[in-house]
Protein backbone atom coordinates (compact mmCIF):
# COMPACT_ATOMS: atom_id res chain seq x y z
CA UNK A 1 0.00 0.00 0.00
CA UNK A 2 1.42 2.98 -1.33
CA UNK A 3 1.51 6.56 1.67
CA UNK A 4 -1.27 7.95 0.12
CA UNK A 5 -3.14 5.11 0.79
CA UNK A 6 -2.10 4.40 4.01
CA UNK A 7 -2.96 7.95 4.92
CA UNK A 8 -6.25 7.75 3.81
CA UNK A 9 -7.02 4.30 5.86
CA UNK A 10 -5.63 6.14 8.66
CA UNK A 11 -8.06 9.19 8.13
CA UNK A 12 -10.44 6.41 7.79
CA UNK A 13 -10.16 4.58 10.64
CA UNK A 14 -10.05 7.25 12.66
CA UNK A 15 -12.79 8.84 11.55
CA UNK A 16 -14.89 5.59 12.55
CA UNK A 17 -13.31 5.87 15.62
CA UNK A 18 -15.03 9.16 16.32
CA UNK A 19 -18.36 8.01 14.89
CA UNK A 20 -18.31 5.26 17.45
CA UNK A 21 -17.23 7.92 20.65
CA UNK A 22 -19.94 10.05 19.88
CA UNK A 23 -22.27 7.22 19.32
CA UNK A 24 -21.57 5.64 22.45
CA UNK A 25 -21.91 9.38 24.41
CA UNK A 26 -25.32 9.92 23.06
CA UNK A 27 -26.27 6.59 24.30
CA UNK A 28 -24.78 7.10 27.53
CA UNK A 29 -26.79 10.38 27.68
CA UNK A 30 -30.19 9.15 26.12
CA UNK A 31 -30.23 6.48 28.57
CA UNK A 32 -29.49 9.17 31.91
CA UNK A 33 -32.31 11.10 30.86
CA UNK A 34 -34.58 8.10 30.62
CA UNK A 35 -33.12 7.26 34.05
CA UNK A 36 -34.36 10.70 35.05
CA UNK A 37 -37.29 10.73 33.34
CA UNK A 38 -38.24 7.52 34.92
CA UNK A 39 -37.56 8.70 38.65
CA UNK A 40 -39.09 11.93 38.37
CA UNK A 41 -40.48 12.83 34.87
CA UNK A 42 -39.97 16.06 32.62
CA UNK A 43 -40.27 18.07 36.12
CA UNK A 44 -37.36 16.56 37.60
CA UNK A 45 -35.70 16.06 34.11
CA UNK A 46 -35.63 19.97 33.87
CA UNK A 47 -33.90 20.63 37.26
CA UNK A 48 -30.47 19.06 35.22
CA UNK A 49 -28.48 21.73 33.30
CA UNK A 50 -27.19 20.58 29.75
CA UNK A 51 -23.53 20.98 30.87
CA UNK A 52 -24.05 19.15 34.08
CA UNK A 53 -25.82 15.74 31.67
CA UNK A 54 -23.08 16.42 29.12
CA UNK A 55 -19.92 16.34 32.01
CA UNK A 56 -21.61 12.91 33.14
CA UNK A 57 -20.08 11.19 29.99
CA UNK A 58 -16.65 12.27 31.07
CA UNK A 59 -16.42 10.96 34.79
CA UNK A 60 -18.41 7.82 33.69
CA UNK A 61 -17.45 4.35 35.42
CA UNK A 62 -15.64 1.93 33.20
CA UNK A 63 -17.56 -0.84 31.55
CA UNK A 64 -17.93 -3.84 34.50
CA UNK A 65 -15.62 -6.90 33.11
CA UNK A 66 -13.69 -9.61 34.81
CA UNK A 67 -9.59 -10.40 35.00
CA UNK A 68 -8.24 -12.89 36.34
CA UNK A 69 -7.17 -13.11 39.77
CA UNK A 70 -3.19 -12.51 40.34
CA UNK A 71 -1.72 -16.25 39.61
CA UNK A 72 -5.05 -17.85 38.66
CA UNK A 73 -3.93 -17.53 35.01
CA UNK A 74 -7.20 -18.74 33.47
CA UNK A 75 -7.23 -18.56 29.80
CA UNK A 76 -8.46 -15.23 28.32
CA UNK A 77 -11.22 -17.19 26.26
CA UNK A 78 -12.45 -18.25 29.24
CA UNK A 79 -12.62 -14.50 30.77
CA UNK A 80 -14.35 -13.28 27.83
CA UNK A 81 -16.99 -15.96 27.76
CA UNK A 82 -17.61 -15.19 31.77
CA UNK A 83 -18.18 -11.63 30.44
CA UNK A 84 -20.57 -12.75 27.53
CA UNK A 85 -22.59 -14.52 30.08
CA UNK A 86 -22.72 -12.10 32.76
CA UNK A 87 -23.56 -9.38 30.34
CA UNK A 88 -26.47 -11.54 28.98
CA UNK A 89 -27.34 -12.34 32.41
CA UNK A 90 -27.28 -8.61 33.38
CA UNK A 91 -29.57 -7.53 30.30
CA UNK A 92 -32.37 -10.10 31.59
CA UNK A 93 -32.98 -8.15 34.64
CA UNK A 94 -34.83 -4.89 35.42
CA UNK A 95 -34.72 -3.16 39.01
CA UNK A 96 -37.91 -1.42 40.09
CA UNK A 97 -37.90 1.85 41.01
CA UNK A 98 -39.92 3.45 44.11
CA UNK A 99 -42.75 4.43 42.41
CA UNK A 100 -42.96 1.59 40.50
CA UNK A 101 -41.14 2.39 36.59
CA UNK A 102 -38.37 -0.12 35.87
CA UNK A 103 -35.38 0.37 34.59
CA UNK A 104 -32.71 -2.12 33.07
CA UNK A 105 -30.15 -3.37 35.11
CA UNK A 106 -27.80 -2.82 32.87
CA UNK A 107 -28.53 0.85 32.49
CA UNK A 108 -28.37 1.20 36.11
CA UNK A 109 -24.55 -0.59 36.70
CA UNK A 110 -23.18 2.46 34.24
CA UNK A 111 -25.31 5.62 33.62
CA UNK A 112 -27.60 4.94 36.64
CA UNK A 113 -24.37 4.51 39.11
CA UNK A 114 -22.71 7.48 37.52
CA UNK A 115 -25.39 9.63 38.05
CA UNK A 116 -26.12 8.53 41.57
CA UNK A 117 -22.80 9.16 42.47
CA UNK A 118 -22.79 12.57 41.31
CA UNK A 119 -25.96 13.51 42.95
CA UNK A 120 -24.75 11.91 46.08
CA UNK A 121 -21.74 14.78 46.32
CA UNK A 122 -24.09 18.01 45.79
CA UNK A 123 -24.18 20.37 48.00
CA UNK A 124 -27.95 21.68 49.49
CA UNK A 125 -26.96 24.59 50.43
CA UNK A 126 -26.60 25.35 47.06
CA UNK A 127 -30.06 25.59 46.36
CA UNK A 128 -33.70 24.32 46.60
CA UNK A 129 -32.55 22.88 42.92
CA UNK A 130 -29.86 20.30 44.16
CA UNK A 131 -31.44 19.65 47.55
CA UNK A 132 -34.95 18.55 45.23
CA UNK A 133 -32.61 16.35 43.26
CA UNK A 134 -30.69 14.49 46.07
CA UNK A 135 -34.25 13.88 47.27
CA UNK A 136 -35.54 12.31 44.59
CA UNK A 137 -32.74 9.64 44.05
CA UNK A 138 -31.99 9.53 47.70
CA UNK A 139 -34.03 5.80 47.44
CA UNK A 140 -30.69 4.72 45.56
CA UNK A 141 -27.92 6.19 48.46
CA UNK A 142 -25.04 3.67 49.40
CA UNK A 143 -27.26 2.43 52.44
CA UNK A 144 -30.57 2.41 51.33
CA UNK A 145 -32.29 -0.96 50.71
CA UNK A 146 -32.42 -0.38 46.85
CA UNK A 147 -28.43 -0.26 46.73
CA UNK A 148 -28.49 -3.27 48.89
CA UNK A 149 -30.84 -5.26 46.59
CA UNK A 150 -28.46 -4.12 43.95
CA UNK A 151 -25.09 -5.71 45.29
CA UNK A 152 -27.34 -8.89 46.11
CA UNK A 153 -28.35 -9.14 42.56
CA UNK A 154 -24.72 -8.69 40.98
CA UNK A 155 -23.55 -11.24 43.62
CA UNK A 156 -26.36 -13.62 42.97
CA UNK A 157 -26.04 -13.25 38.72
CA UNK A 158 -21.82 -13.15 39.05
CA UNK A 159 -22.41 -16.96 41.30
CA UNK A 160 -24.30 -18.14 38.05
CA UNK A 161 -21.96 -17.22 35.91
CA UNK A 162 -19.24 -18.75 37.75
CA UNK A 163 -21.63 -21.54 38.50
CA UNK A 164 -22.21 -21.86 34.21
CA UNK A 165 -18.54 -22.01 33.42
CA UNK A 166 -17.33 -24.40 36.50
CA UNK A 167 -16.54 -27.82 36.10
CA UNK A 168 -15.20 -30.64 38.34
CA UNK A 169 -13.14 -32.07 35.51
CA UNK A 170 -11.60 -28.56 34.40
CA UNK A 171 -11.74 -25.86 37.24
CA UNK A 172 -14.49 -24.37 39.95
CA UNK A 173 -14.73 -20.94 39.62
CA UNK A 174 -15.70 -18.03 41.81
CA UNK A 175 -16.07 -14.22 41.30
CA UNK A 176 -14.83 -11.27 43.36
CA UNK A 177 -16.84 -8.30 43.47
CA UNK A 178 -16.13 -6.31 46.58
CA UNK A 179 -13.94 -3.73 44.46
CA UNK A 180 -16.27 -2.40 42.18
CA UNK A 181 -18.07 0.89 42.79
CA UNK A 182 -21.52 -1.17 43.94
CA UNK A 183 -19.45 -2.77 47.04
CA UNK A 184 -16.18 0.07 46.98
CA UNK A 185 -17.68 3.47 47.17
CA UNK A 186 -15.83 5.80 44.52
CA UNK A 187 -13.55 2.60 43.21
CA UNK A 188 -12.92 3.62 39.42
CA UNK A 189 -12.03 0.18 39.01
CA UNK A 190 -15.03 -1.82 37.95
CA UNK A 191 -13.55 -5.18 37.75
CA UNK A 192 -14.37 -8.49 38.73
CA UNK A 193 -11.71 -10.88 40.34
CA UNK A 194 -12.05 -14.44 39.52
CA UNK A 195 -10.66 -17.11 41.37
CA UNK A 196 -10.04 -20.73 39.95
CA UNK A 197 -9.42 -23.97 41.78
CA UNK A 198 -8.33 -27.57 39.83
CA UNK A 199 -10.20 -30.48 41.97
CA UNK A 200 -7.81 -33.16 42.81
CA UNK A 201 -8.31 -36.22 41.26
CA UNK A 202 -7.37 -39.23 43.35
CA UNK A 203 -7.52 -43.17 44.05
CA UNK A 204 -9.87 -45.03 45.91
CA UNK A 205 -9.93 -48.51 46.94
CA UNK A 206 -13.49 -49.85 46.52
CA UNK A 207 -15.41 -53.31 46.74
CA UNK A 208 -13.73 -54.21 43.22
CA UNK A 209 -10.60 -52.39 42.86
CA UNK A 210 -9.71 -49.13 42.57
CA UNK A 211 -11.36 -45.51 41.15
CA UNK A 212 -11.00 -42.38 40.53
CA UNK A 213 -12.32 -39.86 42.54
CA UNK A 214 -13.16 -36.27 43.43
CA UNK A 215 -13.48 -35.61 47.42
CA UNK A 216 -16.60 -33.15 47.13
CA UNK A 217 -15.92 -29.36 47.72
CA UNK A 218 -16.44 -26.03 46.33
CA UNK A 219 -14.80 -22.45 46.52
CA UNK A 220 -16.08 -20.62 49.55
CA UNK A 221 -16.60 -16.72 49.40
CA UNK A 222 -13.51 -16.41 50.99
CA UNK A 223 -11.87 -18.09 47.68
CA UNK A 224 -10.43 -21.34 49.31
CA UNK A 225 -11.54 -24.79 48.68
CA UNK A 226 -14.07 -26.71 51.40
CA UNK A 227 -14.73 -30.33 51.66
CA UNK A 228 -17.61 -31.03 52.69
CA UNK A 229 -18.93 -34.07 54.47
CA UNK A 230 -22.29 -35.79 55.20
CA UNK A 231 -23.91 -37.97 57.84
CA UNK A 232 -24.26 -41.61 56.19
CA UNK A 233 -27.34 -41.83 58.47
CA UNK A 234 -28.94 -39.74 56.10
CA UNK A 235 -28.60 -41.65 53.08
CA UNK A 236 -29.75 -44.38 55.14
CA UNK A 237 -27.31 -46.27 56.24
CA UNK A 238 -26.91 -47.97 59.24
CA UNK A 239 -25.55 -46.10 61.95
CA UNK A 240 -22.45 -47.13 63.51
CA UNK A 241 -20.97 -45.66 67.12
CA UNK A 242 -21.25 -41.97 66.64
CA UNK A 243 -23.24 -40.09 63.31
CA UNK A 244 -20.50 -38.31 62.29
CA UNK A 245 -19.91 -36.28 58.86
CA UNK A 246 -17.98 -38.84 56.82
CA UNK A 247 -15.90 -37.85 53.63
CA UNK A 248 -17.84 -37.83 50.42
CA UNK A 249 -16.03 -38.33 46.70
CA UNK A 250 -18.07 -39.34 43.64
CA UNK A 251 -15.97 -41.05 40.78
CA UNK A 252 -15.25 -39.53 37.76
CA UNK A 253 -17.71 -42.36 35.94
CA UNK A 254 -20.17 -40.54 37.62
CA UNK A 255 -19.39 -37.13 35.87
CA UNK A 256 -19.39 -38.74 32.48
CA UNK A 257 -22.76 -40.50 33.12
CA UNK A 258 -24.35 -37.22 34.27
CA UNK A 259 -22.99 -35.32 30.97
CA UNK A 260 -23.93 -38.56 28.87
CA UNK A 261 -27.34 -39.05 30.78
CA UNK A 262 -28.52 -35.21 31.01
CA UNK A 263 -26.21 -33.20 28.72
CA UNK A 264 -26.38 -30.08 30.12
CA UNK A 265 -23.78 -27.76 31.02
CA UNK A 266 -21.68 -29.33 33.09
CA UNK A 267 -21.33 -26.35 35.67
CA UNK A 268 -25.37 -26.87 36.47
CA UNK A 269 -25.18 -30.33 36.87
CA UNK A 270 -21.93 -30.57 39.31
CA UNK A 271 -23.50 -27.39 41.13
CA UNK A 272 -26.52 -29.83 41.66
CA UNK A 273 -24.52 -32.88 42.48
CA UNK A 274 -23.21 -30.54 45.39
CA UNK A 275 -26.20 -29.48 46.72
CA UNK A 276 -28.12 -31.88 46.89
CA UNK A 277 -25.71 -33.40 49.78
CA UNK A 278 -26.03 -29.86 51.70
CA UNK A 279 -29.88 -30.51 52.62
CA UNK A 280 -30.99 -31.36 55.69
CA UNK A 281 -33.00 -34.42 54.75
CA UNK A 282 -31.48 -35.82 51.30
CA UNK A 283 -34.38 -37.85 49.36
CA UNK A 284 -33.11 -41.37 48.86
CA UNK A 285 -34.43 -45.00 48.40
CA UNK A 286 -32.42 -47.15 50.55
CA UNK A 287 -31.28 -51.02 48.09
CA UNK A 288 -30.12 -53.01 50.79
CA UNK A 289 -26.46 -51.98 50.98
CA UNK A 290 -26.62 -49.24 48.70
CA UNK A 291 -28.73 -45.67 48.38
CA UNK A 292 -30.38 -44.51 45.61
CA UNK A 293 -30.12 -40.65 46.25
CA UNK A 294 -32.25 -38.68 43.98
CA UNK A 295 -31.26 -35.94 41.93
CA UNK A 296 -33.07 -33.32 40.57
CA UNK A 297 -32.88 -30.13 37.72
CA UNK A 298 -35.59 -27.62 38.04
CA UNK A 299 -37.19 -29.23 41.14
CA UNK A 300 -38.04 -32.31 38.78
CA UNK A 301 -36.72 -35.91 39.85
CA UNK A 302 -34.37 -36.96 36.53
CA UNK A 303 -32.63 -39.84 38.45
CA UNK A 304 -30.17 -41.14 41.12
CA UNK A 305 -27.06 -41.26 42.22
CA UNK A 306 -26.13 -44.65 43.72
CA UNK A 307 -24.00 -43.68 46.97
CA UNK A 308 -21.99 -46.84 48.46
CA UNK A 309 -20.31 -46.83 51.96
CA UNK A 310 -16.75 -48.01 51.96
CA UNK A 311 -15.10 -48.09 55.41
CA UNK A 312 -15.55 -44.01 56.22
CA UNK A 313 -16.03 -42.67 53.48
CA UNK A 314 -19.12 -42.49 51.30
CA UNK A 315 -18.08 -42.51 47.46
CA UNK A 316 -21.13 -41.74 44.35
CA UNK A 317 -20.20 -44.17 42.08
CA UNK A 318 -22.58 -43.63 39.29
CA UNK A 319 -25.65 -41.94 37.54
CA UNK A 320 -28.78 -43.75 36.78
CA UNK A 321 -31.33 -42.11 34.85
CA UNK A 322 -34.79 -42.16 35.70
CA UNK A 323 -36.11 -44.77 33.08
CA UNK A 324 -32.69 -47.13 33.59
CA UNK A 325 -33.36 -50.28 35.45
CA UNK A 326 -32.30 -50.46 38.65
CA UNK A 327 -34.36 -47.12 39.48
CA UNK A 328 -37.73 -47.55 40.77
CA UNK A 329 -39.10 -45.94 37.86
CA UNK A 330 -37.22 -47.97 35.42
CA UNK A 331 -37.91 -51.38 37.00
CA UNK A 332 -41.86 -50.38 37.01
CA UNK A 333 -41.38 -49.18 33.39
CA UNK A 334 -40.27 -52.62 32.71
CA UNK A 335 -42.96 -54.42 34.31
CA UNK A 336 -45.66 -52.25 32.97
CA UNK A 337 -44.56 -52.93 29.55
CA UNK A 338 -42.84 -55.93 29.77
CA UNK A 339 -39.20 -54.80 28.08
CA UNK A 340 -35.60 -54.86 29.43
CA UNK A 341 -32.22 -52.29 29.74
CA UNK A 342 -32.14 -53.14 25.70
CA UNK A 343 -35.52 -52.10 24.59
CA UNK A 344 -34.93 -48.80 26.43
CA UNK A 345 -31.94 -48.83 24.41
CA UNK A 346 -33.27 -48.92 21.33
CA UNK A 347 -35.82 -46.89 21.57
CA UNK A 348 -33.77 -44.33 23.02
CA UNK A 349 -35.29 -43.27 26.04
CA UNK A 350 -32.39 -43.91 28.58
CA UNK A 351 -31.36 -40.26 28.27
CA UNK A 352 -33.09 -37.20 28.96
CA UNK A 353 -31.91 -35.46 25.41
CA UNK A 354 -33.09 -38.35 23.69
CA UNK A 355 -36.49 -38.60 25.94
CA UNK A 356 -37.18 -34.63 25.59
CA UNK A 357 -36.81 -35.18 21.93
CA UNK A 358 -39.55 -37.26 21.26
CA UNK A 359 -42.05 -34.38 23.15
CA UNK A 360 -43.93 -37.15 24.75
CA UNK A 361 -45.73 -34.51 26.26
CA UNK A 362 -47.97 -34.28 23.53
CA UNK A 363 -48.54 -37.93 23.04
CA UNK A 364 -51.69 -38.76 25.27
CA UNK A 365 -51.04 -42.45 25.02
CA UNK A 366 -47.48 -42.61 25.89
CA UNK A 367 -47.46 -39.34 28.23
CA UNK A 368 -50.07 -41.38 30.57
CA UNK A 369 -47.73 -44.50 29.97
CA UNK A 370 -44.36 -42.48 31.43
CA UNK A 371 -46.66 -40.65 34.21
CA UNK A 372 -47.71 -44.21 35.55
CA UNK A 373 -44.38 -45.44 35.47
CA UNK A 374 -43.52 -42.03 37.83
CA UNK A 375 -41.44 -40.87 35.17
CA UNK A 376 -43.65 -37.77 34.71
CA UNK A 377 -40.66 -35.35 35.81
CA UNK A 378 -39.40 -35.83 32.75
CA UNK A 379 -42.15 -34.83 30.77
CA UNK A 380 -41.31 -30.97 32.55
CA UNK A 381 -38.15 -30.94 31.43
CA UNK A 382 -38.43 -29.94 27.52
CA UNK A 383 -36.38 -26.21 28.39
CA UNK A 384 -33.69 -27.60 29.76
CA UNK A 385 -32.90 -28.07 25.81
CA UNK A 386 -31.22 -24.61 25.95
CA UNK A 387 -29.02 -25.87 28.22
CA UNK A 388 -27.77 -28.56 26.37
CA UNK A 389 -23.96 -28.74 25.51
CA UNK A 390 -24.75 -30.86 22.28
CA UNK A 391 -28.39 -30.86 20.09
CA UNK A 392 -30.39 -33.73 19.75
CA UNK A 393 -33.17 -33.58 16.68
CA UNK A 394 -36.18 -34.18 17.26
CA UNK A 395 -37.78 -37.66 16.95
CA UNK A 396 -41.33 -39.64 15.95
CA UNK A 397 -43.25 -40.89 19.36
CA UNK A 398 -45.15 -42.65 16.88
CA UNK A 399 -42.33 -44.90 16.27
CA UNK A 400 -42.04 -45.85 20.32
CA UNK A 401 -45.53 -46.83 19.79
CA UNK A 402 -45.41 -48.67 16.64
CA UNK A 403 -42.49 -50.65 18.85
CA UNK A 404 -44.42 -51.29 21.87
CA UNK A 405 -47.58 -52.30 19.59
CA UNK A 406 -45.45 -55.93 20.38
CA UNK A 407 -46.03 -55.94 24.11
CA UNK A 408 -48.98 -57.47 25.31
CA UNK A 409 -49.11 -55.41 28.01
CA UNK A 410 -48.92 -51.94 26.59
CA UNK A 411 -51.82 -52.97 23.71
CA UNK A 412 -53.86 -53.78 26.97
CA UNK A 413 -53.41 -50.82 29.38
CA UNK A 414 -53.29 -47.94 26.52
CA UNK A 415 -55.46 -49.00 23.73
CA UNK A 416 -59.18 -49.42 23.92
CA UNK A 417 -59.50 -50.21 19.97
CA UNK A 418 -57.95 -52.58 17.89
CA UNK A 419 -55.30 -50.29 16.39
CA UNK A 420 -52.40 -51.90 15.19
CA UNK A 421 -49.06 -49.51 13.94
CA UNK A 422 -47.73 -52.82 12.28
Amino acid sequence: MDRKKKKQASTKSAANVEQQRKALKQRFLDRTINIIMRVGGEVLLNKFTPIFLEKLYEVRYPVLKAKSAPGANIPKPKIIQFNKLLLKLIEEVELELPNGNKIPLSWYLSEGMTLSACIGEFDISNGPRFEEIKEAFSFCSYDSEFHRYLQQILGELTTDACGFLSDYEDHIYNADVSMTPYFAKFNPDNDIIIYAHKPEVEDIEVTNGKRKVIRMGWLTPDFEWEHFAVKSSLLGFERKGLDIPLELYFTTHTLKRLQERINIVPGIMHRILLLIFMQPQIPHHWKRNYSLVEYRVSDQKVGYLVVKLHGTKLVVHTFLFLTNNDTPEGEKLGRLLGIVKEDKKYMEIDTLPDFNSYHFEKNEKLNQLFKDAGCGPLLKLGHLKEFATKETADKDSESIERYLDAAVNFRERYYSDTTNFS
